[in-house]
């Protein structure tokens, strides 16, 4: 009896390992399959986004769509996606995207969702395709420039980052800096330890990155020229100033046919006004916000508009002079009522230019300290500028302030640079820009000598951080996408 009370015991005892070690076995295989199906979702949330930056454009519309066509095998199991473009992307500047994916392994479903936005070269204080001239100069970031935000460079064909830091005290980039090449030059040799990385980056020898992909400027500025004339074909070829196509409410923006020169000015009343002057005459348009007006003067002839531009000015000849001050954007408490805000471009194709002849400025300058939404920086105006070249004239103030993002040169242009006239004989300056510059090739705005500036401006480049989320209008678009959010939505059996 007492074999039999033992043999009984340690039955029932193997029955409950047994049964134990099944139930562990069960959910070892359950995490397994769940780790597998949550992989999978995410990779095919990846291969999704992928998609996005492959299409030539953003994808048009409101519809979800499976850009796959059906569940895709990978590994161990299947992944299926579904790409959600926002509603609002049909008026929105940047358009939005929700990537759904639901992987699939055995007995185990997951479902991600990844939230992601086009992505503006807004979002850059410096940009280059080449660390050169056209002509082959290097041209050097140096102790005292100050680069305060996103940098990137494709210094393509050996062009890389020049940096001379001797000098330095204080870092000269003072945000991420990646490069499309597999090196950066120093001068007088590369930092060796992270009290020297630091003197350059404000990360030290975290603050930068090689090797990653390039990004291309782009093409023309055709989309800039649909928006301002408000449709795609009869555009005017006489000199003048032309609001919209329709002329009619909406509005479109500016379209001004031949060289012109540009002054912005704030009137006493709050009020933006563009004044627009070439060899036919002068046109002044003045933007009402608070009434909801335009109005447009030529010559003795006033006419009203009701509603206001959507903020693009486009030319298809050179810009010969621009300068002045854009007004606030209207708000309501922490409401923004109507943006301020414009982006200047002249016809990139066929290589026409923007001269900077004096102060290019806000009424009231962002706060990087503050949120982009903050109501300070919802007020403070915006502005974007497009050409083959912009170029700082030498009739421009030896100290020079220009707010906002410049973009100089497209992809196909044989030039294409921000630079100062006479950068190697003028007097010697600070340029305070508050924006970024993006441009095809370096260009010059003065000459040093070790840490001291010789002729030309000292860069302070302050990055405008409102420009990563609400840049200017119709603004230039990188191709690429940023991710905003990413969640775990769903898990179950299959």
């Amino acid at each position: 009896m007492f074999a039999m009370m033992v043999l009984m015991v340690v039955t029932i005892m193997g029955l409950a390992l047994a049964a134990r070690t099944g139930h562990a076995a069960r959910l070892a295989r359950v995490q397994t399959h769940s780790s597998l199906a949550f992989n999978l979702a995410e990779s095919g949330a990846e291969q999704g986004l992928r998609y996005l930056r492959d299409q030539g454009a953003p994808p048009p519309g409101t519809v979800a769509f499976d850009p796959f066509g059906g569940a895709q095998a990978l590994g161990f199991g299947t992944y299926r996606v579904t790409i959600d473009p926002d509603d609002d992307n049909p008026s929105a500047l940047l358009k939005h995207y929700v990537i759904h994916c639901q992987g699939t392994a055995v007995d185990r479903q997951e479902t991600v969702e990844l939230y992601v936005q086009s992505a503006s070269f807004g979002r850059y204080a410096y940009f280059t395709d080449y660390e050169t001239t056209p002509g082959g100069t290097r041209i050097f970031f140096r102790s005292g420039d100050v680069i305060d935000g996103p940098a990137h460079s494709n210094n393509s064909s050996g062009t890389n980052f020049q940096v001379s830091w001797s000098g330095s005290t204080a870092p000269i980039f003072r945000g991420p800096v990646t490069a499309a090449g597999s090196q950066i030059d120093y001068t007088p040799g590369a930092p060796t330890t992270e009290a020297d990385f630091r003197r350059i980056f404000q990360d030290g020898s975290r603050g930068y990155g090689v090797g990653v992909n390039r990004i291309e400027l782009p093409d023309t500025t055709d989309m800039q020229r649909n928006a301002a004339w408000g449709g795609s074909s009869g555009f005017p070829t006489s000199t003048g100033v032309y609001l919209n196509a329709a002329g009619s409410s909406p509005l479109g923006g500016l379209f001004i046919a031949g060289d012109s020169s540009i002054n912005m000015s704030v009137t006493p009343e709050g009020w933006q006004r563009i004044t627009v002057t070439q060899s036919t005459g002068t046109t002044t348009v003045t933007i009402k916000r608070d009434v909801n007006q335009t109005t447009v003067q030529r010559g003795g002839t006033t006419t009203t508009y009701a509603g206001t531009t959507n903020g693009v000015i486009y030319s298809t000849g050179n810009i010969t002079g621009l300068q002045g001050q854009l007004a606030n954007s209207l708000v309501t408490g922490s409401t923004l009522v109507q943006r301020n805000a414009f982006t200047i471009a002249t016809d990139v194709r066929n290589n026409k230019d923007v001269t900077i002849t004096g102060n290019l400025t806000y009424q009231s300058s962002p706060d990087r300290s503050k949120p982009w939404d903050d109501p300070a920086n919802l007020r403070s105006p915006a502005l974007g500028v497009v050409a083959r070249n912009i170029t700082l004239s030498t009739s421009a103030p030896t100290n020079l302030s220009v707010h906002g993002v410049m973009l100089a040169g497209g992809r196909t242009t044989t030039a294409g640079s921000f630079s100062a006239a006479a950068y190697d004989t003028r007097s010697p300056g600070n340029l305070n820009l508050i924006g970024g510059i993006i441009q095809k090739y370096r260009g010059p705005v003065g000459t040093f000598n070790g840490t001291t500036t010789v002729s030309g401006y000292l860069k302070n480049y302050v990055y405008d951080h409102r420009m990563a989320v609400m840049p200017p209008p119709f603004f230039p678009t990188t191709g690429g996408y940023e991710r905003l959010s990413f969640m775990r939505t769903s898990a179950g059996p299959s």
